[in-house]
């Protein structure tokens, strides 16, 4: 049987694929980002969503055990806001 992407996915970030599908917003589902963190390391993260018409990623926040803000500070030093 054939895998689907939303096998991979948390409750809350099936919501939201849920709720762009009914708006009939495109979308790719953890799209790789360049980034430099704190210490000027390169990294690739991978934000839940791309919005594909828009052009913006989107990150859902809905596990109590991630530093989200550590992620936005690093995101918005990167031009990613």
């Amino acid at each position: 049987m054939k895998e689907s992407i939303y096998d991979n996915m948390t409750r809350c970030e099936k919501e939201v694929a849920d709720l762009l599908k009914e708006m009939g917003i495109k979308w790719a589902y953890e799209k790789p980002v360049f980034v430099w963190d704190e210490n000027k390391r390169p990294r690739v993260w991978a934000p839940d969503f791309y919005l594909i018409p828009f052009g913006i990623y989107v990150e859902v926040c809905g596990s109590k055990n991630f530093n989200y803000d550590y992620r936005r500070k690093i995101f918005d030093k990167n031009g990613y806001t």
